[in-house]
């Protein structure tokens, strides 16, 4: 807001000048972090000290103040957190004044205990949502949103790439405050790193957002400019050859680029960028099983790759126009490609005994190589439309049209000895998605309140095929297995009007909401004609509330209702042979999970920085499980099913501070108890299992001199406990280490992610779960130390800057 009322301060006061005009040039960097300083003020004061000109410097602390006559000046440079400078000079002749790089320092004056530093924040508190700048998270350069969300204090990001907050897997991600069909890994990885500008976490949303998702929303903000201009910006990316390769089969690939616009011109405002990644990843799994099948009991160990090649690439479009102050039209265009090949080439040792006399019966080893294919092309369309009616009321109207074409594959083989082939497998794919949402909406302003109240559409349609051939002694003429393969439709559909009530005050702020759903899906299986409806009214009421306490202290408390809605991978029975011991499978009657969430914390803001701790409770109702059985001697079935209930309470803390003027240190923790329970399958007894879970993840960052700069960030999580086992540990240490060249216009950058400790296991995860017939455990080990080298660049600036060749006395003459 004070950036705001600077410019518009300064605009207003400006006057054009008549006679013979210069420019005047320079750059504005912070004294101690040698930093540039975005959005700073400067202004031109003539002998009476009236501005008669000013500025703000762009995002990399350059400012250009066009038509100045000659004449003596004081050049006025400030910037809230900083002293203000003044700067006597002179124009007699000259067509350009360029100043040399000018210094502010930080300022030692406060108010009330509370230093107002002169950049956004890293951290801030709201009564609805805690918002981090993407900026803080140097591990992330080069590569995508899901880099910088995994070190949100109470993120965490498993083996598996899902993303959970205080333990919940269940996240919706927004980009811009629009929704997305795609799961959230899916949409973050097609946004790079390099085109967020912060993250918005908002753990109890309002009434005005979807209740889906237990953990809540995410939602990624992109960079948009500030002021008139046009700027682009690169980033180009190299890994360096792998130094494990745990005897895969092909060298891992690691590169990428993006490259970003800004534009800004007057009511119309343009930004958009394309980004291609490829990051393949070594890998391997060692696992060990055995099942038990009245008196026999079989063992199957296994071990073996399991690597990954994948990349995704993508463009984005957002545009806006203000054609008057009572309208607005906004349009956002996405599309974008993921794809993904998961080998695992696994050698098995079966053994098979009587427990009763512990006779041997059976003995068989093979080979199971195994190539998973997945991808998509994925297009969105978003229309938004605001038409400000009077101070009092206005409207918007939304659109969003999205399609998905999702499809893949998987090859297996059983072979024993070197060519007979036991069985082989192939199943195919396609699993196209159709997706609109509809909203319309009014809110009506009054004095520090405001009432918004609307109503939502929301259908998605996927139609899939799915088709499983088998052969016996090769894969010579395969026969289609009509038990593994089918058509299956699904509808889902949602209809919502919801009523949110906010008021701030001098001290206290919040809000009261209310939703109501009416949620239709229909799942249709046209290879059997089964149908399998499900339909369902509900209520979603909110409530948040911040209370300042006085001395940088507030208080704040928000609960709110949530939904955990199956998807269709969950409800699609139609099994899949993911690999030999394997076969999954979903649940077409499953049921959505209900959640309760409530949540009190305090938050102390400081001179230098922020600290936070909250206190949360969760009961969820009809808990989604991924649960396992038996299938036969050597293969387990894993299915989704529900428990009947989950518990989870626990305590979350936080702080972003300065320890020195050049050292920047975060920390988040999180712990909780959780506990599940309830009958699984068709096990006679109820399971439950409990445990204490906690998570850091934690970094520093120091800016050095000349342009230097390091980091290092830890992310950890403690073993989980899920309703048939436990997940094992999970960390993953990154360092970085960057300079910066040409006065800030290029940036290099070394990252060495996955750092190996020993013992530790980084990046390594082992997934237990058992029942009276059955015990699994799989080591899944990913690959660790890569290096990769990103290079940064602000090709505007570097245009700027660049001295080209050009003539002097010719254009003088012409």
């Amino acid at each position: 807001m004070n950036k705001l009322l600077y410019l518009t301060y300064f605009l207003l006061i400006s006057s054009s000048l008549f006679g013979q005009q210069h420019q005047i040039k320079g750059q504005v960097q912070d004294s101690i972090s040698k930093e540039p300083i975005a959005y700073v003020s400067v202004a031109v004061l003539d002998h009476n000290n009236q501005i008669i000109n000013g500025v703000m410097t762009d995002s990399l602390g350059d400012f250009t103040i066009p038509n100045t006559q000659n004449g003596n000046y004081v050049l006025l440079v400030k910037f809230i957190g900083y002293q203000q400078k003044r700067i006597p000079f002179q124009i007699h002749g000259e067509k350009e004044k360029l100043f040399s790089t000018i210094w502010l320092s930080p300022s030692t004056e406060s108010i009330e205990t509370v230093r107002i530093l002169g950049a956004d924040p890293a951290q801030k508190h709201l009564a609805d949502k805690q918002v981090y700048q993407a900026n803080q998270y140097k591990n992330a350069v080069g590569g995508t949103a899901l880099d910088i969300v995994k070190n949100l204090p109470a993120a965490s990001v498993d083996a598996q790439g899902n993303i959970s907050i205080r333990g919940n897997a269940g996240l919706i991600v927004l980009i811009n405050g629009k929704p997305s069909l795609m799961d959230p890994a899916t949409i973050l990885v097609q946004i790079a790193a390099n085109d967020v500008s912060e993250v918005e976490y908002i753990s109890n949303p309002s009434a005005q957002f979807d209740p889906d998702g237990k953990a809540g929303m995410i939602n990624i903000k992109t960079k948009t400019k500030q002021v008139n201009g046009f700027s682009w910006y690169m980033n180009l990316q190299g890994g360096l050859p792998s130094i494990h390769d745990y005897d895969n089969l092909e060298k891992q690939q690691r590169y990428g680029a993006d490259i970003a616009f800004q534009l800004k011109k007057d009511k119309l405002e343009l930004n958009g960028s394309a980004n291609y990644l490829r990051n393949d990843n070594a890998g391997f799994r060692d696992g060990d099983v055995n099942t038990i099948i009245g008196d026999k009991q079989t063992f199957f160990p296994s071990k073996g790759e399991r690597s990954f090649d994948k990349y995704n690439y993508g463009l984005r479009l957002n545009g806006s126009y203000q054609a008057s102050e009572k309208h607005r039209f906004d349009l956002g265009l996405l599309a974008s490609k993921r794809f993904q090949d998961r080998l695992a080439d696994i050698y098995y040792n079966n053994r098979t005994i009587q427990p009763s006399t512990g006779n041997e019966l059976q003995r068989l080893d093979y080979h199971n190589p195994n190539l998973q294919n997945k991808q998509g092309e994925f297009y969105l369309i978003d229309f938004n439309y605001q038409y400000q009616i009077n101070e009092a009321h206005g409207l918007s109207l939304g659109a969003i049209y999205e399609y998905a074409d999702i499809h893949g594959s998987t090859l297996n083989s059983n072979i024993h000895g070197q060519a007979d082939t036991i069985q082989w497998t192939r199943s195919t794919y396609t699993n196209p998605l159709k997706g609109l949402r509809l909203t319309a909406q009014h809110k009506w302003n009054w004095e520090n309140s405001s009432l918004t109240s609307g109503y939502q559409l929301r259908q998605d349609l996927q139609k899939g095929n799915f088709e499983y051939y088998e052969s016996i002694g090769g894969k010579n003429n395969p026969i289609l297995n009509t038990e593994f393969s089918g058509r299956m439709n699904a509808d889902n559909i949602v209809h919502a009007v919801y009523s949110q009530y906010e008021r701030k005050g001098d001290k206290t702020q919040y809000s009261l909401g209310l939703r109501y759903e009416y949620y239709n899906r229909d799942l249709v299986l046209l290879h059997t004609n089964e149908k399998f409806p499900y339909s369902i009214h509900q209520l979603y009421p909110s409530m948040s509330l911040m209370h300042d306490l006085g001395q940088g202290w507030s208080w704040k408390v928000a609960a709110a209702r949530r939904v955990q809605r199956n998807n269709n991978f969950e409800l699609n029975p139609i099994p899949e042979r993911e690999h030999s011991e394997t076969l999954e499978q979903g649940d077409p009657e499953l049921l959505p999970e209900f959640i309760s969430n409530v949540e009190t914390g305090v938050v102390k803001t400081f001179s230098k920085g922020s600290a936070f701790l909250n206190a949360y409770f969760q009961h969820s109702k009809n808990p989604i499980q991924r649960v396992n059985s038996v299938y036969a001697d050597s293969i387990l079935h894993r299915v989704f099913s529900n428990a009947d209930y989950a518990k989870r309470w626990g305590i979350e803390a936080g702080t972003n501070t300065k320890l020195l003027p050049w050292l920047q240190f975060n920390l988040g923790a999180n712990a909780y108890h959780y506990k599940v329970s309830g009958k699984v399958l068709d096990y006679e007894n109820i399971r439950s299992n409990q445990d204490w879970v906690y998570s850091i993840n934690s970094g520093l960052q120091a800016n050095l001199s000349k342009g230097w700069s390091t980091g290092l960030q830890v992310n950890y999580i403690s073993e989980r406990p899920t309703v048939q086992g436990m997940d094992s540990k999970f960390v993953t240490p990154h360092f970085n280490l960057s300079k910066q060249f040409l006065r800030g216009t290029m940036t290099a950058q070394l990252q060495w992610q996955n750092i190996e400790l020993g013992k530790w296991g980084v990046n390594e995860q082992r997934i237990s779960t058992y029942a009276p017939d059955f015990y699994t455990t799989t080591n899944y080990v990913y690959e660790k130390n890569v290096f990769l080298i990103n290079l940064n660049i602000n090709l505007q600036r570097l245009n700027q800057i660049l001295k080209l060749p050009k003539s002097e006395f010719g254009e003088k003459e012409f």
